[in-house]
């Protein structure tokens, strides 16, 4: 009599890990939206503090994580510079830190040589008029690579099929603390 309820329990706790397992997957974002388009950037000019590293994606949550501790207001950002379906895991590219600054204000001084003290480059982008954006959230550990594997594939399609004569493309990635 006891077996059955032990394998009841064991079928029950299957179950239930089973479910959650699924909610978390579909939570990280495998069914979710994918927007593509072309105009004005979502932001006019940045100050990022970021490390750049070469190796897999999956090794970069590390980084988003030492970004997060130093400063946990700041927004996140990360620049993923190839496409992992036609570059060897081991030669992929990328860049992951906070956003210090939007627009012409500069960066806090003091935020700024906090990121520099633990070996983060400070780098502006101009103010660009034309991109072609995605968007897909970052919500998980597991978001990140759901985003590499289902946005490059849509970016690229999206970029063929307007005919766009881009001749470098990143994935770039925030979240919102």
């Amino acid at each position: 009599m006891w077996e059955w309820q032990i394998s009841s329990l064991i079928g029950f706790i299957s179950l239930v890990l089973f479910l959650i397992a699924v909610c978390y997957i579909l939570y990280s974002g495998l069914t979710s939206e994918i927007h593509v388009r072309t105009g004005l950037p979502p932001f006019r000019s940045i100050t990022i503090a970021y490390k750049y590293k070469v190796g897999p994606y999956k090794n970069c949550g590390s980084l988003f994580k030492e970004s997060r501790s130093i400063g946990p207001k700041l927004s996140c950002i990360g620049i993923f510079y190839d496409d992992p379906k036609k570059v060897p895991a081991q030669k992929c590219r990328y860049a992951v830190g906070s956003i210090l600054s939007e627009g012409e204000d500069g960066p806090n001084e003091d935020q700024q040589q906090l990121y520099e003290k633990h070996g983060f480059r400070v780098f502006s982008f101009p103010e660009v008029t034309h991109v072609v954006t995605a968007s897909f959230p970052h919500r998980t550990p597991l978001s990140i690579f759901l985003g590499v594997q289902r946005v490059y594939p849509q970016l690229n399609y999206y970029i063929k099929t307007l005919h766009c004569p881009l001749s470098h493309m990143a994935f770039l990635t925030t979240s919102q603390s």
